[in-house]
């Protein structure tokens, strides 16, 4: 059975130790990372809730920095 980060097709998904696709938020070791209903993990700006958050191009979201004029918090949220 094939737990952890798993490539199809040129998409990541998150699968959980029973094997089951993981959707929403994902934190793994310290980075957190969010997946769609279909499972897909998500890149650049993606507004979640009320929110706006920045996914850089291997899915971690971003935190405490600016990306490009805009700066994200330590929990992630884009403040400005």
């Amino acid at each position: 059975m094939q737990t952890g980060w798993q490539r199809i097709g040129g998409t990541w998904y998150y699968l959980n130790g029973s094997g089951a696709m993981q959707t929403g938020w994902v934190l793994d070791g310290i980075t957190w990372y969010y997946l769609i209903g279909s499972g897909a993990m998500q890149t650049g700006w993606q507004k979640i809730g009320r929110d706006w958050y920045y996914f850089n191009g291997s899915g971690a979201m971003a935190v405490n920095t600016w990306v490009g004029n805009s700066y994200v918090g330590a929990d992630g949220r884009w403040i400005r």
